[in-house]
């Protein structure tokens, strides 16, 4: 509280911001002060050995959430820290990716010029626990957008009064479609897609290329997110 004009940044992971420090991000969010966080969205705990947290994929193959003969990888649903945010009072949130630089850099701007608590959430690949190549970082951020596995968002209270004011899904291609569909290809492009590209979902194709049933339950998670932000942004229904 002393440090004025100033804006503080605190910056952490998904095990920091959505796990084990989730109520402390969610009652300093509720107190309104102008602290602006940022979170590094690996999918795992990256500094401790890889292992599962709530912000992970259904299927997603990482210690403490194996892939075996009994469960097939992380069972559960992810966490959508990005809506969870939304819902505290006048807080501005951001969902964007460094591959997406313009979106990038009006998800920072926006923050640092909000008079209030924000966050902004940025897709983050961590190499050998996602189980892709160092130069394919980017990639995979523009695949995880494409695919909606990780829809790009601004979420600003000053732009109106309801949410769907609020609410910008720009950025995101196909906006009022369910799946992308690829120019070039003409193919929709969805989280199917996404996992075949990385190593921590690669066990979960028969050797036909054929995906699991858990892997097609995670792409039916991932299609009803985004039905949720289209609605909220007054783009469905």
């Amino acid at each position: 509280m002393g440090w004025g004009d100033k804006p503080i940044w605190c910056i952490g992971g998904d095990g920091a911001m959505f796990d084990i420090g989730f109520q402390s991000l969610s009652r300093l969010l509720a107190s309104g002060m102008n602290i602006k966080v940022f979170v590094l969205d690996t999918q795992v705990y990256s500094n401790t050995g890889g292992q599962a947290s709530t912000s992970s994929y259904t299927g997603q193959n990482t210690k403490m959430s194996n892939h075996g003969k009994v469960f097939g990888g992380k069972q559960e649903r992810r966490k959508e820290i990005a809506q969870i945010a939304m819902m505290h009072p006048r807080t501005f949130v951001a969902q964007t990716t460094c591959a997406h630089t313009n979106h990038f850099y009006k998800s920072i701007l926006g923050a640092l010029e909000f008079d209030g608590p924000a966050v902004v959430t940025c897709f983050t690949t961590c190499q050998p626990e996602h189980g892709v190549a160092d130069n394919m970082a980017s990639d995979q951020a523009r695949l995880a957008v494409d695919s909606r596995a990780f829809p790009l968002l601004i979420y600003d209270p000053r732009k109106g009064k309801t949410i769907k004011e609020h609410l910008s899904l720009q950025g995101n291609p196909g906006l009022k479609e369910d799946w992308y569909i690829n120019p070039k290809t003409k193919e929709a492009v969805n989280f199917i897609d996404f996992a075949r590209s990385e190593g921590r979902f690669s066990k979960h194709f028969d050797k036909d290329g054929n995906p699991s049933e858990t892997l097609l339950r995670a792409m039916e998670d991932r299609l009803e997110n985004w039905h949720i932000l289209q609605e909220l942004a007054g783009l469905r229904g």
